[in-house]
């Protein structure tokens, strides 16, 4: 038992003493960590490139990660973003044995105390500067390998082409070259094809779609390119679908009634409403002319197809407000005999008219002309024995045309006649408040077609365009 108990505490202390030892070969002190410090910058030289032979040149590399896309600027071509750039070497200066300093096999020290490639955005918004800040750490490994993460917002400008928006998609790029080196002393290259949205917080007005890297001049310039799509929501209920509204709400100016008076300050109140939302979709547009919007030209016709019907209405008061007393033209009868297809219809109805007041004529003229010979003939006859009881009297005949309404009964039939003739026409009498009915009614059909073109041909042209 008691043998049993020591051997199992020889073990234990054994093991004690391995991990003691072991501990104290692996941990590396404070002190380990300054000496290393002093020791490889005493003669460090950051103006010197950190290659052994000076005729190679330094390979470096180097990969973008977006964090957030800060700004995208129509107006001003500005693109932002809050992103880290990953930069590594070989840095042939910054070599050690870990087993000589305590078991340190990595080091950090500032920037702006060692040799960096320093690269500078070849496309800056602001003013140039290169990349990083005094606060930004280099990390060097034992072996020799340095890496740079440089997290900063950089802004760039950025090309826009608007022409479908708000369904347009973007392609941004971020230029990096290390200015003063030639390609025999630096060359820059990337790891990956694409840029890193590993930690990528998604953009409430721009979805991205996709991304690649290139590298230009021989290895001397780098380039990130962005594909960004717009999320057209926000646009599509804030100006497209009410300038959609207002666009059919103009033609109902068409369905008021004239005499209310409304039908001119209805018209101005949609064309001042379009004026707007040409100013709110211009003030968030680049001032370009190349490509122009199809959107402007879309708000352009929908400004003129208002400014005709405001034209149309005025004009159309003035054809309801004339008298009756002025004759419709010709071609204005014709088309609204036209329009409403009563053209031969009434063709028949005026021939038909016009022989039935012939024949009722006629025979108002027959029952007339015996009515008359009767009146006479009996007023003869009272006179006539008159005369046979008073023979003493002389002889006269006197005829009375009291009970005639005409003076003659060439006036009676030239009166007839007029009346059938008036009959015969009252089918082709056109007003003008008829005219200003068919206008309003033609007007509204016409123009309410033009603007639902005008809405179809802009999102035909916006998703079609490549």
């Amino acid at each position: 038992m008691a043998m049993g108990i020591k051997y199992h505490l020889h073990v234990i202390c054994t093991a004690v003493l391995i991990f003691v030892y072991v501990g104290q070969d692996d941990c590396a002190s404070i002190n380990d960590t300054n000496v290393l410090l002093r020791n490889v910058m005493k003669e460090y030289n950051k103006n010197v490139r950190p290659v052994n032979n000076q005729n190679d040149a330094v390979h470096v590399n180097a990969s973008l990660s977006i964090i957030s896309i800060q700004e995208l600027d129509e107006i001003r071509g500005i693109f932002s973003i809050m992103g880290i750039l990953l930069v590594t070497w070989h840095d042939a200066n910054m070599m050690w044995d870990p087993k000589d300093y305590g078991g340190v096999e990595y080091v950090m020290t500032s920037y702006i105390d060692v040799w960096v490639p320093e690269l500078i955005l070849v496309n800056p918004a602001e003013e140039t500067d290169t990349l990083g800040k005094k606060w930004q750490r280099v990390y060097f490994h034992h072996t020799g390998f340095a890496s740079w993460w440089s997290g900063d917002l950089i802004k760039s400008t950025c090309a826009l082409d608007v022409y479908r928006f708000p369904f347009d998609s973007q392609e941004c790029f971020l230029g990096f070259s290390a200015w003063g080196y030639s390609t025999d002393q630096v060359k820059i290259s990337s790891p990956s094809d694409e840029i890193d949205f590993s930690y990528y917080t998604e953009s409430p007005t721009w979805k991205r779609a996709k991304s690649k890297t290139n590298i230009h001049s021989e290895g001397m310039q780098i380039y990130f390119h962005v594909y960004l799509e717009r999320k057209p929501g926000f646009v599509i209920v804030n100006i497209l679908l009410p300038l959609t509204f207002l666009s059919l709400l103009n033609v109902f100016v068409f369905l008021l009634l004239p005499e209310s008076g409304e039908r001119i300050s209805y018209c101005i109140t949609v064309l001042l409403s379009i004026a707007v939302f040409m100013t709110i979709v211009s003030d968030t547009l680049p001032k370009s002319s190349e490509p122009v919007p199809v959107i402007s030209y879309k708000l352009m016709f929908d400004m003129v197809i208002s400014s005709v019907i405001t034209l149309v209405t005025i004009l159309n008061l003035r054809l309801y407000n004339k008298k009756d007393t002025k004759i419709v033209p010709n071609w204005l009868l014709s088309m609204y005999l036209f329009l409403f297809c009563k053209r031969p219809k009434y063709e028949n109805h005026a021939k038909t008219d016009n022989a039935e007041g012939m024949k009722n004529g006629r025979k108002k003229l027959e029952a007339e002309d015996i009515r008359i010979r009767r009146k006479e003939e009996n007023q003869m006859q009272t006179e006539t024995m008159s005369d046979g009881n008073n023979s003493i009297k002389p002889s006269v005949f006197t005829l009375h045309l009291e009970g005639v309404p005409c003076n003659s009964i060439e006036d009676r039939i030239a009166k007839l006649i007029s009346e059938v003739e008036e009959n015969g026409n009252e089918h082709f009498q056109v007003s003008w408040k008829n005219i200003s009915n068919m206008v309003d009614g033609t007007a509204f059909i016409v123009f309410t077609l033009l603007s639902i073109c005008s809405f179809v041909v802009f999102v035909v042209i916006t998703y079609t365009y490549e």
